[in-house]
């Protein structure tokens, strides 16, 4: 019996957790059938009836109402086991699901939430890592209506967005920004891929996620996560393991589009502009300074670019709280300077970099009476040298084809 439920090529392998479902599906496929026996199942049994009834209401629509009865039947500890199977499709299986398995999905969780199984909720938030929320018509009401009329919301307390500003955002929810596949292979080419093999994993990960239509949006959503959702720590920092900022370079030069590439400079900047050091960290901001000191002076283009976005930003995000904005910003370089990050001299007396940008930052630190150190700490630079930049691959250049080898 071949799977109704993966979209399986020719020479490709099958998948172990999927033949586990069909295969207790074919062995109890009689018993799915009314009258249902009354006994009470061994745990044993248990298992596998939860086995076969999630691949019969997920590949036999016509009969979904009359396995979720069944399980209605036999769940004897709070649908947690169907749930957690359920979760595992979504998170190992959802890509090669056949299309009218997904929409089934769906279907079942509604129901799964209608009884309130045990663990519904963490099934929620796996489905949502599939789905780009800006494009739901409730989403794009909603996100209208806090930055126009936070009123609406009738909520006590809350009557601006500027509230929203400076709320830390858990990390847990930037998870939400990427597929689980995305992220265990950003995850692998952050810790365990070395800096001089690079360039064959980055065609392969564009060749995976990249190269279909309308995909490059996803590379605000990759920019997002690398920035506030994956923390290295000092081992790996100090390791010659792929620094965040290399692969979030690679990935804005593999922007094809104006407005993609605009979203993913805020993407990355987004921390920047209420930085708080009290509540927020500094590892979300670190990889934009490293991004643009790193670039110099060989892709000194990049740097250039990236700090002529962050004073548009200041000056134009938000006009009403502009001050506010410049005060993060000045917040977010002092801080970096602290921690020893970088130097501002590294930009600011760059001669590669305009004389205009470098004295409009001038400018923006001295205009929120910042007393910002200069010197340079011991720190975080050990990827700087050019010999290793992912940019200088052609045809990983910006608008082109996103290919990394």
């Amino acid at each position: 019996m071949e799977s109704k439920l993966l979209n399986i090529g020719t020479h490709e392998a099958g998948n172990e957790f999927e033949f586990s479902l069909r295969q207790d599906f074919m062995e109890l496929e009689p018993r799915l059938r009314p009258p249902f026996s009354i006994a009470i199942p061994t745990p044993q049994e248990y298992t596998q009836l939860n086995h076969a009834l999630l691949y019969g209401v997920l590949t036999e629509p016509q009969f979904a109402k009359i396995h979720i009865k069944h399980l209605h039947g036999i769940v004897s500890d709070g649908y947690a086991l169907f749930v957690s199977l359920a979760l595992r499709v979504v998170l190992e299986l959802y890509n090669k699901l056949v299309d009218s398995v997904k929409q089934q999905l769906i279907w079942v969780v509604h129901e799964i939430v209608g009884v309130s199984g045990v663990g519904f909720d963490g099934l929620l938030v796996g489905l949502l890592r599939h789905t780009d929320l800006v494009h739901v018509p409730e989403f794009r009401c909603i996100w209208k209506d806090l930055v126009l009329d936070a009123t609406t919301f009738r909520t006590e307390g809350f009557s601006d967005v500027a509230q929203l500003y400076s709320t830390r955002t858990s990390s847990r929810y930037f998870l939400l920004r990427v597929t689980p596949e995305m992220e265990l292979q950003l995850r692998f080419l952050l810790v365990h891929v070395k800096f001089s093999h690079l360039k064959r994993y980055q065609m392969w990960f564009a060749k995976k996620f990249l190269f279909e239509p309308e995909r490059e949006t996803l590379i605000v959503d990759m920019i997002r996560f690398i920035c506030c959702a994956h923390h290295p720590s000092n081992e790996i920092i100090h390791s010659d393991s792929v620094p965040r900022w290399a692969i979030i370079g690679w990935l804005l030069s593999c922007c094809r589009k104006n407005y993609v590439e605009a979203n993913a400079k805020l993407a990355l900047f987004y921390d920047w502009l209420f930085f708080d050091e009290r509540m927020d960290n500094i590892m979300n901001i670190e990889p934009a300074m490293l991004l643009m000191v790193c670039s110099m002076p060989q892709y000194v283009g990049m740097t250039q670019s990236l700090l002529e976005f962050l004073l548009l930003l200041v000056d134009n995000y938000d006009q009403v709280r502009s001050y506010t904005i410049a005060k993060g910003v000045s917040l977010a370089f002092n801080s970096l300077v602290t921690e020893g990050v970088n130097s501002l001299d590294t930009l600011t007396s760059c001669d590669a970099l305009s004389p205009f940008l470098k004295e409009r930052l001038k400018k923006l630190l001295s205009s929120t009476n910042e007393t910002l150190p200069h010197q340079l700490y011991p720190g975080r630079l050990s990827h700087c040298s050019a010999d290793a930049s992912p940019l200088e691959t052609p045809s990983s250049h910006p608008k082109h084809e996103p290919a990394g080898a």
